[in-house]
């Protein structure tokens, strides 16, 4: 492997998982010679800080010259955000994965010192069968419904169900008290169920669910982004309704999302997709996508780690377009995004980064990986 520009040019493949098994020996083999020759991949990965990031369109292959010299010059699209009405953040997004072999010296930071963009927390709006609201957060508090089942709020901000002594559901009970658990944007918040379900809810989500599970099914009902671990219960099979469409499992873990498009993703066990009378199965590691114009349901391999990381406090991003990733970071940060070249959206990045960071922190690591350049104004 010689030459400056085809060495770069199978590092980019192998970091892409293009080459075969001929292509990624001649890598190793080359990185197995020298100290320098693993030094200089680690340049030019550059992914070991706390934002990695990397370009994966194909159009960085396709053109690969045209976009080193465009790296090597520095270049920048830009971005502008609003936060809160009253900020603004000047984005420029450069290259990534793809820089020159010297090493780039260490710049200042533009992010302003006095704007401080925190991350999302626990907490959420309990409201109750009588309409009653109670603030969620990290307070332990005890209530009562009125069928006598004890909601608990434990210090970590967590929700559980226990029924009354003696008041145990068949399933010939109708009678449904329901509870509504709503988490704003900037917000996530976890609880168990009655029977043992945990669920854990995203920014801008809506769970509606009964403090009991009566009659024959689990139902809950669904608006926004959840992770799901569900009790088993062959006899009594859980449900997520979301408008017209249904997910039914026995016991399982799952990810549904509905911000835009119904999606469920299945991590473990079985769930199938139901509406119209028209079930669709899942395997593990498959994504269905309900198409809400068509009525139809199309299922996808996926890699899950990317669609349900946000529950392990981290975000994961794997070939996904600029739009998406903001949408994302907006809804937990509280940020309002605004893009001056509506071509941005469509730039597809992968990386990963933790959710429990200042946004300053994400902003920091990024201009040290890549041509991205901040600047926070307003109050």
């Amino acid at each position: 492997m010689t030459g400056q520009n085809k060495i770069e040019e199978k590092l980019l493949a192998y970091l892409l998982d293009e080459l075969d098994d001929v292509g990624r020996e001649e890598v190793e083999l080359w990185l197995e010679e020298s100290e320098r020759n693993r030094e200089y991949f680690r340049e030019f990965q550059r992914v070991h800080l706390e934002l990695q990031w990397g370009v994966y369109a194909r159009e960085v292959k396709s053109d690969f010259n045209v976009m080193r010299k465009k790296l090597r010059k520095r270049s920048s699209l830009r971005i502008w955000y609003g936060v809160a009405a009253a900020m603004v953040i000047l984005l420029s997004v450069g290259g990534m994965l793809l820089w020159d072999s010297e090493k780039v010296e260490e710049k200042p930071v533009q992010v302003a010192k006095k704007k401080t963009i925190q991350p999302g927390k626990s907490r959420a709006t309990l409201v109750l069968s009588s309409g009653e609201e109670v603030a969620m957060g990290n307070v332990a508090q005890q209530l009562e419904e009125k069928d006598g089942t004890s909601v608990v709020v434990s210090e970590t901000g967590r929700i559980s169900y226990e029924a009354a002594e003696g008041n145990e559901v068949t399933a010939k009970d109708t009678t449904r008290v329901m509870n509504r658990l709503v988490i704003p944007r900037g917000g996530e918040f976890n609880l168990t169920l009655s029977d043992g379900t945990r669920v854990w809810l995203n920014a801008e989500t809506e769970l509606c669910y009964p403090v009991q599970f009566n009659g024959k099914e689990r139902v809950v009902y669904l608006k926004g982004e959840a992770y799901f671990e569900v009790a088993k219960n062959k006899k009594k099979p859980f449900l997520v309704q979301v408008d017209d469409m249904s997910v039914k499992v026995y016991g399982t873990e799952f990810n549904v999302n509905t911000y835009d498009k119904i999606e469920t993703v299945l991590v473990t066990g079985s769930v199938s997709m139901n509406q119209g009378g028209k079930e669709v199965l899942l395997k593990p590691n498959q994504k269905g996508v309900f198409d809400q114009v068509s009525g139809k349901i199309t299922v996808a391999d996926v890699d899950v780690l990317a669609y349900v990381s946000w529950k392990n406090g981290d975000f994961i991003f794997r070939n996904e377009s600029l739009n998406s990733i903001m949408d994302k970071l907006s809804r937990w940060y509280g940020l309002e995004v605004l893009y001056q070249d509506a071509g941005l959206q469509n730039v597809r990045l992968s990386g990963n980064l933790k959710r429990y960071k200042d946004v300053r922190e994400l902003f920091v690591s990024f201009e040290k990986i890549s041509d991205a350049r901040f600047k926070v104004q307003g109050n």
